[in-house]
């Protein structure tokens, strides 16, 4: 070798080794070792085992879900077997630290973190579990980070038959890490809780089961504003504005007595689903249900009309010292209103209904979502209170009696809405104009009552005028368009295998008939003339959650865990979710834009 030769690869030799000490390449920047709940595994048992990681000072490692996307995340992959099934692999919560080489505050995993498997023998497993993965990470300090690299993982447990043989251990590192988890996947599919989902069991670790709770409360109050929740607006103004209210104290425990109904009914419901699976609001497809709650708003518009008055059976009111009238049906109309409230399904709920479901208790379930239901129903109170208040005005006469009539057709109208679902779409395209035109007529020509007021018998003419013309924008809204505007596909398991190994992005679109978000999105933003466009460069899927799913559609369901409709999923071209592009409720065509065109791109 010659001399020139010889220089060089001392140079280079020079280099490389002030390269390793300076940015650290070689160093072992950590160690994972596995520690198990139990001793051994029983056949055919579940089984947990921790993989503890321990990161040197000043190292740090990306969260498994970092913010930046450019940033590696740091999995944990185990080795998939016969022998067992992996459910779970639960990451801890990350800390966000501002580093230099960055502008904005890093999501980071330092010192001493835990990542909980847990698992299911199968019944081919005998004598001895072995799991073996890798864990993957990139390393950083403050100033450089180093190449990605893989640590080996390797746990072995014995499998016993006798359960008296398992003896629990590790408890100080189980009970630890359990109470520090905040993000969940499976090992084929990652659970979905895309940003804006709340995060009940990181949201208790860091603030406390009251900060927490009064989270839930706000997140109810926020439901109002969902559109499922603006049929309950005119229903509430229609009952309590017909009811005959003597007193101020009356009207709001009538008021809170319609808000207890609804939290009732809509925890339990919620509870329901989510310790049982299924997806909530689904109920509202089953015709008993929808004729049930038509028929009480039709007795509660015939109360309207004079036929009847709602009650407290007698032992109950004579406990008060008087007869106070309308508790019965304040009650009623509440928790009819809370299964009218029910399928209302946003990012805040799911994140409530997937925390239920891990912990299988009913009570913290019924509780929480009886919070959720008492933040809804605030808005309520006071829509309650002031409707009642329009019959206390001053110089009664038959007036009242005609706002209690116009209430009364307002009812028998969100009726026949709720009927909407079992009645064909022809003939409901009719039915609920020619309802609005003849309420309108009814009010013009044929009832006088109240005409000797003239205060009243004008806005009653002008409200029959306004119901006749909104006859006509109805009648116009729901005529079908004339073509479809995407080319959407009904979800078959042969096409979507086929849409999956395509190099194309996919799109599906869960939704139901009764999801009146679902609704909104078809009518004004998959007709968005961009939208449709770039449609084009997509497979679309509909899957339909409108009654009980079973066979492959059940599965769809399953694998990317939908708890609520409107659920749009994207996949990109290498058939992976986009999580965070996953779109829960009703969203804007300029926002939607953003995750197909940023999809499309992947």
């Amino acid at each position: 070798m010659g001399e020139g030769k010889l220089k060089k690869l001392a140079i280079l030799s020079l280099t490389l080794f002030f390269a390793i000490n300076l940015f650290g390449f070689g160093e072992e920047i950590l160690t994972v070792e596995t520690k198990t709940a139990t001793d051994a595994v029983l056949a055919d048992g579940d089984f947990s085992f921790a993989v503890m990681v321990n990161i040197k000072h000043p190292w740090h490692i990306n969260s498994w879900k970092p913010l930046d996307e450019f940033s590696i995340p740091t999995v944990l992959s185990l080795d998939q077997s016969d022998n067992y099934e992996i459910q779970e692999i639960i990451y801890p919560q990350h800390k966000l630290i501002e580093l230099s080489i960055s502008d904005q505050p890093a999501a980071l995993y330092e010192g001493e973190i835990t990542i909980l498997v847990k698992g299911k023998l199968t019944e081919k497993a005998v004598n001895i579990l072995n799991i073996s993965g890798t864990f993957r990470y990139q390393g950083c300090n403050n100033t450089s980070c180093l190449p990605p690299e893989e640590a080996a993982v390797i746990m072995t447990l014995p499998i016993v038959t006798d359960p008296k043989a398992i003896h629990p251990i590790n408890n100080q590192i189980f009970n630890q890490s359990s109470l520090t988890e905040v993000s969940e996947i499976t090992q084929d599919n990652i659970t979905p809780q895309g940003p804006e989902t709340f995060d009940v069991s990181a949201s208790f670790a860091q603030k406390g089961i009251i900060f927490t709770y009064f989270l839930i409360l706000l997140g109810g109050l926020g439901l109002v504003l969902t559109p499922c929740v603006y049929p309950l607006i005119p229903i509430t103004m229609s009952y309590f504005g017909g009811q005959a209210s003597d007193s101020k104290g009356k009207t709001i425990f009538l008021a809170l007595i319609y808000v207890l109904g609804m939290a009732l009914v809509n925890s339990a419901i919620g509870t329901i689903a989510a310790l049982s699976g299924g997806l909530l609001g689904s109920f509202m497809t089953n015709p008993v249900v929808l004729i049930f709650i038509a028929g009480v708003l039709i007795a509660l518009a015939l109360s309207m009309f004079g036929f009847y008055e709602f009650g407290l059976p007698s032992f109950l009111t004579n406990l008060g010292g008087n007869s106070k009238k309308g508790y019965f049906g304040a009650l009623l109309m509440g928790m009819t209103m809370g299964i009218v409230a029910a399928p209302c399904i946003g990012p805040f709920v799911i994140g409530l209904l997937t925390y239920v479901a891990s912990t299988g208790n009913p009570f913290i379930g019924f509780s929480m979502f009886f919070t959720l239901s008492a933040g809804l129903g605030i808005p309520f109170i006071f829509l309650a209170f002031f409707s009642g208040k329009i019959t206390s005005l001053p110089k009664a006469g038959e007036w009242m009696v005609g706002i209690r009539t116009i209430f009364g057709l307002i009812l028998l109208g969100m009726a026949l809405y709720f009927l909407h679902p079992i009645i064909p779409n022809t003939i409901f395209l009719f039915l609920l104009p020619a309802f609005l035109i003849l309420s309108g007529i009814y009010l013009l020509i044929f009832n006088k009552v109240g005409d000797n007021t003239r205060g009243f018998s004008m806005l009653k003419k002008i409200l029959a005028v306004f119901t006749i013309f909104a006859a006509g924008y109805f009648a116009k809204s729901d005529a079908p368009a004339p073509q479809e505007t995407m080319n959407w596909i009904k979800f078959s398991q042969e096409y979507y295998d086929t849409a999956i190994a395509d190099e194309k992005p996919v799109m599906i679109d869960f939704f139901a008939d009764w999801c009146i978000p679902c609704k909104e999105l078809d009518k004004f933003t998959f007709t968005d003339k961009k939208i449709i466009e770039l449609s084009r460069k997509f497979h679309l899927i509909k899957a339909d959650l409108t009654g009980n799913v079973d066979g492959d559609l059940k599965a769809l369901r399953d694998k990317y865990h939908i708890k609520g409709v409107p659920t749009i999923v994207f996949i990109d071209k290498q058939g992976s979710e986009l999580i965070n592009h996953r779109t829960l409720g009703f969203v804007k065509a300029e926002e939607f834009i953003i995750k197909m065109q940023e999809t499309h791109n992947r």
